[in-house]
């Protein structure tokens, strides 16, 4: 599991995904389209702490999507199901800590549908730009 130094922490968004749901090419693809975007390689994406992903919005990072592995196909049991609640419940306390609750999303890889990552990047990137965040 990555520690908050080992992050892109100048990156405007990262992107914590299963080194599963993406690798590769794809990956590759998406590290080539979105060169401000940092992507960390996870086992699982329910191996993420959420105190890890607050501190990096803390510490400058624009916003935070977590890319998991399709419903019911998750490589290790349930870990997808498992951050999907974990990113829910951490988007109910965000505002305390004072932190928006919409730069932090999750998404589950489609496999019928290979574009759902880049869309929301680039939704996530308008979004940020109209909140006025700077990363």
């Amino acid at each position: 599991m990555p520690s908050i130094e080992d992050l892109p922490i100048k990156r405007k968004i990262i992107v914590f995904h299963c080194e599963s749901a993406l690798k590769g090419k794809d990956l590759e693809s998406h590290k080539d389209k979105f060169p401000e975007v940092g992507f960390v390689k996870l086992s699982c994406t329910g191996r993420l702490n959420p105190v890890v992903a607050f501190k990096a919005l803390v510490e400058g990072v624009g916003a935070i999507i977590i890319y998991g592995c399709p419903l019911n196909d998750c490589h290790n049991f349930d870990g997808n199901m498992f951050a999907k609640r974990r990113v829910f419940a951490a988007q109910s306390v965000s505002e305390a800590l004072g932190v928006d609750p919409e730069r932090l999303s999750y998404v589950q890889k489609d496999p019928l549908d290979y574009g759902i990552l880049t869309r929301e990047i680039s939704a996530m990137k308008r979004k940020l730009d109209s909140m006025g965040v700077e990363a």
